[in-house]
């Protein structure tokens, strides 16, 4: 695999930010949320943005 470019790894970082983000914001509104199934929800989406970060580093290698 050819060697990423400036550019390109900018955009990955902003990607993994981007992604870090939601993993905290979805994982605070789980641990806050009252309701279960709404607390549910927001895990498997902290979940979902983790996977898709896991991804986007795994891409950067």
């Amino acid at each position: 695999m050819k060697e990423l470019t400036s550019v390109e790894l900018n955009g990955f970082s902003q990607l993994l930010t981007n992604e870090e983000t939601a993993i905290r914001k979805y994982r605070s509104y789980a641990q806050e949320c009252t309701d279960p199934a709404l607390a549910k929800l927001c895990k498997s989406l902290a979940d979902r943005h983790t996977r898709h970060y896991e991804t986007i580093l795994s891409q950067m290698q």
